[in-house]
C-alpha cells in the first residue's frame, strides 16, 4: 500500500495520483490538478492525465479533444 506522500508506486513505478500532465514552464503556469482515477483528461484544463500518458487508462472517445477542422486524425 502506498504512503500518502508517495508520488509513484514502489512496485511498478506508475503514478499513484491521477494528476494533470500540464507541467509549469517559462510561459505557462501549469495545472497539476488531481483528477479521479478514471479520468483520461483533466477536469480543470482538458489536458491528458498522467494515468492516460502512462497507459493505465484509455480515453472513452480517443479523438475527442482534437478539433476536426485542423485535420487531426
Amino acid at each position: 500500500m502506498p504512503d500518502e506522500k508517495d508520488k509513484y508506486c514502489i512496485d511498478c513505478g506508475a503514478p499513484v495520483q491521477n494528476r494533470c500532465s500540464d507541467e509549469p514552464g517559462i510561459l505557462k503556469k501549469g495545472c497539476s490538478f488531481v483528477n479521479p482515477p478514471t479520468a483520461a483528461y483533466c477536469a480543470k484544463c482538458g489536458e491528458p492525465t498522467v494515468y492516460q500518458l502512462h497507459g493505465l487508462i484509455q480515453p472513452l472517445y480517443p479523438g475527442a479533444n482534437k478539433p476536426a477542422f485542423l485535420g487531426f486524425k
